[in-house]
């Protein structure tokens, strides 16, 4: 596949697409199955913190949370959004999916402020060339990085000190022809290993590559810039997460799960980190 060179724009709208092929919201008919087993990835202990956990320069924290809130606590999150935010939230035709986005952005102020020690409110964000989010040097931003992703009612948030930080989360579906968009975007060498799984793991192999990918695509910021052919990453369920080819050796990578339907996958760069998994639960918590 050749190099996709777009603008901002472009990008954006491609990346879209694909995400809404992968992870559109069907209700609650949507077809998805578990698993199985639990183990399949690295293995994760979620704790539910009393209080909110400092974060040290070697750490990073992975919080998972269910994107639930009732009609008091969605005014509550509302309310931390700013004006552009609100735009877009009042963009989005469905009350689902307008819900989502402010629980999800909500969530994220609230996580970051704790660590910030500043109100919800006050934190300004700004997009790199290829949409990116960050906080601005007013915000910590030079210190503190984050990246957030949700799929279905399961949002994943990361957070570190000084790093590039990518994650990717999907819910997955037995709804989705996988073979063809696999074919799009994956490499050669990640056809072949998908194809040498045993049919019934193929699916499970693609969403784990799907999920590596993006992590590592969203880590790097620079968007469909990114040829998704150019670079390799492994996709055997069971095995540890790995780059095979195409990426630097600073770049580190991490896969693992939330309940048995969601992989998740992590990707920063730099040392290694002591990886830390937080359980926000249900985001009435938050209140």
């Amino acid at each position: 596949m050749a190099s996709l060179i777009l603008d901002g724009e472009a990008i954006a709208t491609l990346w879209s697409t694909i995400k809404f092929i992968i992870d559109a919201n069907f209700g609650s008919h949507s077809m998805v199955e578990s698993l199985g087993g639990g183990a399949l990835l690295d293995s994760v202990v979620w704790e539910s913190p009393q209080s909110h956990p400092p974060l040290w320069e070697d750490e990073i924290h992975v919080w998972q949370s269910h994107l639930v809130a009732d009609a008091g606590t969605q005014s509550l999150l509302h309310s931390y959004l700013s004006e552009d935010e609100n735009e877009r939230a009042a963009r989005f035709r469905l009350d689902r999916d307008r819900n989502k986005f402010v629980t999800t952005r909500g969530t994220l102020r609230i996580l970051l402020a704790r660590y910030l020690q500043a109100r919800p409110k006050d934190l300004m964000f700004l997009l790199g060339p290829e949409g990116k989010p960050a906080l601005t040097a007013e915000s910590a931003g030079e210190m503190l990085s984050f990246n957030v992703s949700h799929s279905q009612d399961v949002a994943v948030f990361a957070f570190g000190q000084n790093r590039n930080i990518g994650v990717d989360v999907e819910r997955v579906r037995f709804d989705v022809e996988y073979d063809d968009i696999a074919q799009h975007y994956f490499s050669v060498g990640e056809m072949q290993s998908l194809a040498k799984l045993p049919r019934g793991n193929r699916r499970e192999g693609f969403f784990l590559c799907w999920t590596r990918k993006e992590a590592y695509v969203k880590a790097g910021g620079r968007g469909l810039q990114i040829a998704l052919d150019s670079f390799d990453v492994n996709l055997e369920p069971g095995d540890p997460a790995c780059f095979l080819r195409g990426v630097h050796a600073s770049w580190r990578i991490s896969s693992f799960m939330v309940s048995n339907e969601y992989p998740v996958a992590l990707v920063y760069d730099g040392a290694p980190a002591d990886l830390k998994f937080f359980d926000l639960g249900n985001v009435r918590r938050l209140q």
